[in-house]
């Protein structure tokens, strides 16, 4: 995210108005043109020219209006219609006048993706989506029923991705780009849409809003494409949006996000959503495994980590997690479940153990079931809790560590 991006404050009214409006909004201002931004604060453009409405929180969008001499309930209406009734036109907006709707038409085309397929797994029913964007790029995003009837959907927060995981699929695509916070909060509208259709509206969200939010997921996770917090300003505006009450109203204790280990954006995550889960993608208990199979592990090393988990306040409610990928031969022994034993009873961390996840082409297997039962008892005799975590949608591309963003041939193509 470039670090040349008006800051929100300059949108800001006075606190009274904005009350989290200094701190949310950043990402939706990147594509605006410095020419917008040569006047004065006190004198803004009249229209919204390269804005992105899609990825502004509603604080933020309220203060655009304020500062353009625009009622900011007409900014809650606009919110309310992207993020409620879920609307990509603004023609499709009657209740703005239409000098608010000329004064949007400079504003960047709303996020909207396209589902180019959208498998299901034979195995455990979770569908992977996937998702084309405006600019003809390829995402995935993947849904997973669960037992009980709930269901999580996995959001991507990149085009490719950086961190050069060894063991990932991803890692092997080209880094393309930065999603948009609204190009995040987008998979979620597909998702609300393509279940209403299907008939799963259960009523009951938002105020008992008829409508695709009535069909959203329970639970979201930032686990797909892409490492969320190097995309931080994106995915803490697509936070906002999706848990803003009068949005998509997700409780954040149904959220997590995931990281392979940015400690820096650890303290500021907190600071923006300190109820969200926390997920660290560990995968090996030394620096020298870790380096080999996780490059990011060169600049922050384990210990680094750690310590900036250890200086989160503790809170029963938030849940933090070390999601821990075991390789045949490489970090499945006695000595790495004892160390990850004691790593996570330090950090009041539980376990997430997941055997490999093999995709084409990739340079390690999945242990054996008895190698994987006896690390798993190993650990929890040690006295940290651990769970076994089969990935949904193996024989579609979709389980963790295997999206590639890749549309899959049709079954029987040649």
């Amino acid at each position: 995210m470039s670090t040349e991006s008006p800051s929100p404050q300059a949108l800001a009214p006075p606190a009274a108005d904005r009350p989290d409006a200094a701190r949310v909004g950043a990402s939706a201002f990147a594509a605006t043109p410095a020419a917008a931004w040569s006047e004065s604060a006190t004198r803004p453009q009249p229209d919204f020219q390269g804005f992105d409405l899609g990825s502004m929180p509603r604080a933020a969008l309220r203060a655009s209006f304020l500062e353009r001499d625009l009622p900011a309930f007409r900014a809650e209406q606009l919110f309310r219609g992207l993020h409620v009734r879920m609307i990509r036109q603004l023609d499709e907006l009657p209740e703005l006048p239409l000098a608010v709707r000329k004064a949007l038409d400079g504003a960047l085309p709303l996020p909207r993706l396209r589902v180019v397929q959208a498998p299901i797994s034979a195995l455990d029913g979770a569908r992977k989506l996937v998702l084309e964007t405006r600019s003809k790029e390829v995402i995935e995003a993947v849904l997973m029923p669960m037992p009980g009837g709930w269901t999580t959907l996995c959001l991507s927060s990149q085009v490719g991705c950086k961190m050069g995981c060894d063991f990932c699929a991803t890692a092997r695509l080209p880094m393309r780009r930065n999603l948009s916070a609204g190009e995040i909060v987008e998979q979620v509208a597909v998702v609300c849409r393509l279940r209403a259709e299907e008939g799963h509206a259960r009523g009951g969200v938002s105020g008992g809003v008829a409508g695709p939010l009535a069909a959203r997921p329970q639970n979201l996770v930032f686990m797909g494409m892409g490492e969320p917090l190097d995309n931080f300003d994106a995915v803490c505006d697509a936070l906002d949006i999706l848990t803003d009450p009068k949005g998509y109203g997700f409780s954040p204790r149904r959220i997590t996000v995931s990281t392979v280990g940015l400690a820096k954006r650890i303290a500021g995550l907190h600071a923006r959503h300190p109820h969200v889960h926390l997920a660290w993608s560990l995968t090996a208990t030394t620096d020298a495994t870790r380096e080999r199979l996780m490059p990011v592990n060169r600049g922050v090393p384990i210990a680094k980590m750690v310590e900036a988990l250890q200086a989160l306040p503790r809170d029963p409610q938030r849940k933090l997690t070390f999601e821990y990928a075991l390789l045949a031969g490489v970090n499945d022994g006695d000595d790495d479940a004892d160390r990850l034993a004691a790593m996570a009873i330090e950090v009041g961390a539980h376990i997430n153990a997941i055997p490999f996840n093999v995709w084409p082409g990739a340079p390690y297997e999945r242990p054996s079931r008895a190698r994987v039962a006896a690390f798993a008892a190993r650990v929890a005799d040690a006295g940290a809790g651990i769970s076994l975590r089969e990935s949904r949608g193996q024989d579609i591309g979709a389980a963790c560590g295997q999206l590639a963003g890749q549309a899959i041939a049709a079954p029987g193509a040649g």
